[in-house]
């Protein structure tokens, strides 16, 4: 299974999904019995079910070839924690899904995003774009988009994961031309 393929809702999703949300497993091994009865309970957890599913450790041993979990020997417990692929990987999940709430009382401020990103990192550029009029924000010009609410985290998140943040800036606007269109747009 190609690490891209991997779907936020499998089981091998969850358990990245797991790892992380700061969820770390940890397994005692003092005594089988005891580390397999908690494993159990924590995998019925991940994976959100009543039953545990059927060889769940194969999932672990996957992700470990794939290398994207790790498992480091700590005294008696096994760490088991994301490497830097599978924080990728994590990432990715929250990028499909990012979304920006808008506010019920608008400030009648706007929010610019301009950016001048270089030829050499185009995809990135692209993809900023497109993640962008999909969470809703509307083109002013090529490299400068508006947002009536607050939406400087995603948009961080966003630059950030494409590794261009130094070249996307954000702006509070309070007066900008054709501000009643935007405001049109926006149905406020």
């Amino acid at each position: 299974m190609d690490m891209r393929l991997i779907d936020r809702e499998s089981n091998s999703g969850k358990i990245i999904r797991a790892l992380g949300m700061g969820i770390g497993i940890s397994v005692a091994l003092a005594n089988r019995r005891t580390s397999y009865r908690m494993t159990k309970i924590l995998i019925k957890k991940i994976f959100g079910l009543n039953e545990e599913p059927t060889n769940y450790s194969r999932y672990f041993l996957k992700l470990r070839k794939q290398k994207l979990i790790y498992i480091k020997k700590v005294g008696n417990d096994h760490i088991i924690s994301l490497t830097e692929k599978g924080e990728e990987i994590y990432l990715r999940f929250n990028y499909e899904k990012l979304a920006i709430k808008p506010s019920r009382i608008w400030d009648r401020n706007f929010r610019m995003v301009i950016f001048d990103i270089p030829e050499t990192k185009r995809n990135s550029r692209d993809s900023l774009r497109e993640k962008m009029k999909e969470l809703g924000l509307v083109k002013f010009n090529d490299s400068v988009w508006v947002y009536p609410y607050p939406c400087q985290q995603e948009i961080d998140f966003i630059a950030n994961y494409w590794e261009i943040g130094k070249y996307v800036h954000f702006a509070l606007v309070k007066d900008v031309t054709n501000r009643e269109r935007l405001e049109k747009y926006f149905n406020l």
